[in-house]
């Protein structure tokens, strides 16, 4: 992965590195690393614990469900995650469209030479893909699920224009952008500027590679769908 800002891809993960006092948040595009933010303890762990939810939220409003805590001391990881069951369930037992796969990586992740390393040497890349595909399969769930019946299907848009009118309206009720790459790219102009007014709405969205076979199911739509609240 580069460090360029100029291509940074499409986002898909956010890596904490987490250490007993300060955290260290990373922003995982398809084609570079950027550094969001650091954290550190101030106060109690609960405190703590929480500001770095409090950062992960809007990565979460995005789209981006994948998140990977990596930290030499695995009781890091499990202290932070027995707080997110203990008060912040909702991210790992909520809504479909609103769950986030957390996956432990061994290493340390507090500046960017600890990053690049830990992607060479740890298959940071696979554990992304395969918590990734987690958060595929629940998408396609719902996504299915609504296929599936004339109520559901009443809830889709499929056409770039639909799409538009929905996101850009005071309808309010675009919940959920899938698009594959092909389509993005296809539609460079118009798709940057809906996923950027997506995002300022709250509205989440996800790009699929249009090899996978959730961009190929995509891709039997035209290669975009957008999912309006029930």
């Amino acid at each position: 992965m580069s460090r360029s800002r100029r291509r940074r891809g499409y986002p898909v993960a956010v890596l904490i590195g987490l250490e007993k006092d300060k955290a260290s948040l990373w922003n995982i595009y398809s084609r570079s690393i950027k550094p969001d933010t650091s954290i550190k303890q101030e106060k109690n762990q609960y405190n703590y614990f929480e500001a770095i939810i409090n950062q992960l939220r809007p990565n979460v409003k995005q789209g981006v469900k994948t998140v990977l805590v990596a930290s030499p001391d695995v009781k890091n990881y499990e202290e932070f995650y027995q707080h997110i069951e203990k008060h912040q369930r909702w991210l790992i037992a909520g809504y479909e469209l609103n769950r986030v796969t957390i996956e432990y990586v061994e290493g340390s992740a507090t500046d960017i030479d600890a990053v690049i390393e830990l992607i060479e040497e740890s298959g940071l890349q696979r554990t992304i893909q395969k918590a990734s595909r987690e958060d595929v399969k629940r998408v396609m769930s719902v996504l299915e699920k609504r296929l599936g019946t004339p109520e559901g299907i009443d809830t889709l848009k499929f056409t770039l224009t639909e799409v538009e009118d929905e996101v850009y309206g005071d309808h309010g009720s675009a919940e959920y952008i899938l698009l594959t790459t092909d389509f993005q790219y296809n539609h460079r102009r118009r798709t940057q500027r809906l996923l950027q007014i997506a995002q300022n709405k709250g509205i989440k969205s996800m790009i699929v590679e249009a090899e996978t076979s959730m961009g190929t199911r995509l891709s039997q739509f035209g290669g975009l769908i957008c999912m309006t609240r029930e």
